[in-house]
């Protein structure tokens, strides 16, 4: 975790995370995520772009601001083209805490860690629920932004020449640059915080379980069962690519290697591997 400037006290929750988000865990083992409808692939859009702003806001330099704020735009483009992201995110938020509910009572069931997560699902859903704009077309609200936004998708766009005002605010201490990131990122903290939780419970809700592929290919028939995400893990060392494609009929995974010259090969021989259908 990195600190924010430590010039400045922080004045809302911006935590900087690892911009690869869950790829790499602390055991070792490197996740590829491969969601199975849209619902779960904007989710997994937001907190890519999320945890992108999070990580370069905390840090000092100029560049690292510049990017925070380029990934910022990022998410208002997808928000401002998906309207409907603040609802689909509470109906899945409802959806969750019904399939938690249908645990209580029931034996093994941790009656005060249910609660806990009901809880936090609730203040999730409470939260999102209360943001009083639209977010992504929220931001002409912003004199600064809006001004900002029409140059970064111009090649150097953003050149000093361009944006004298720009150059400016790059150039004033970290901890005044940072105190504006964490004021124009506000706004999302809901959707980022119900983003997250309920990603958290579907990746944790499906343990995985143990295969091998051969010379690079695995097939699996899931039964009819329609998984919302697929989750493979494998070492991140060596370095293999995977692909995978689903329907109701099999989940098909492919590996691939990749070389000094970044050129996808062949796999040969057995590839012991971890896969999940999380589906809660």
């Amino acid at each position: 975790m990195t600190d924010p400037p430590a010039s400045h006290a922080p004045v809302a929750s911006v935590v900087a995370e690892s911009p690869l988000g869950c790829l790499d865990t602390p055991s070792g083992l490197r996740v590829f995520e491969f969601p199975c409808n849209e619902r779960v692939r904007i989710l997994l859009r937001v907190e890519c772009m999320a945890r992108r702003i999070k990580y370069f806001a905390a840090q000092t330099d100029q560049f690292a601001h510049e990017a925070c704020l380029h990934a910022l735009f990022e998410l208002y483009e997808l928000l401002s083209s998906r309207g409907d992201i603040k609802n689909e995110l509470l109906q899945e938020l409802d959806r969750q805490r019904a399939q938690l509910a249908r645990f209580m009572g029931q034996p093994g069931v941790s009656v005060e860690r249910l609660n806990a997560i009901l809880d936090e699902a609730a203040a999730a859903h409470s939260a999102l629920a209360d943001v009083p704009v639209r977010l992504g077309p929220h931001i002409p609200e912003f004199d600064f932004l809006q001004s900002l936004k029409g140059r970064v998708g111009i090649p150097a766009g953003s050149c000093p020449f361009d944006l004298p005002s720009y150059f400016v605010w790059l150039h004033r201490p970290a901890a005044v640059r940072y105190e504006a990131l964490v004021g124009w990122i506000a706004s999302l903290g809901p959707l980022m915080s119900a983003t997250d939780l309920c990603l958290k419970l579907l990746r944790e809700g499906a343990e995985p379980q143990h295969y091998e592929a051969i010379n690079g290919a695995f097939e699996l028939n899931p039964e009819g069962r329609l998984a919302r995400l697929i989750r493979v893990s494998l070492p991140a060392s060596p370095e293999y690519v995977c692909e995978v494609s689903a329907n109701k009929y099999v989940v098909a995974v492919r590996f691939r290697s990749l070389d000094a010259q970044l050129h996808l090969k062949a796999v040969e021989g057995p590839l012991p591997f971890e896969l999940a259908l999380c589906d809660f």
